[in-house]
């Protein structure tokens, strides 16, 4: 799977049904060769420029299953929102 085809998948939290965007960033542990987290940027920001920016930082072991439209993940969304 590339990159793109991620950024193209609805994030939904397991626990509430939330969506919770689209993906927007990887963090790739280079000496293992591996994803470490998923970044989801939420919508706070106004035309990109005013109000506050925040993202889920989500740990590749709270995705359950990626699908053809989705990507279902279980995580506490306070603990996982970075401002």
């Amino acid at each position: 799977m590339r990159f793109w085809e991620l950024g193209n998948k609805d994030v939904i939290n397991c626990k509430n049904g939330h969506r919770l965007g689209c993906v927007g960033d990887l963090e790739i542990d280079v000496c293992r060769f591996c994803v470490t987290d998923i970044y989801v940027p939420t919508g706070g920001k106004y035309c990109g420029c005013i109000g506050k920016k925040s993202e889920y930082r989500i740990p590749v072991g709270a995705v359950i299953r990626v699908g053809v439209d989705s990507i279902l993940v279980d995580i506490d969304e306070k603990k996982c929102l970075v401002k």
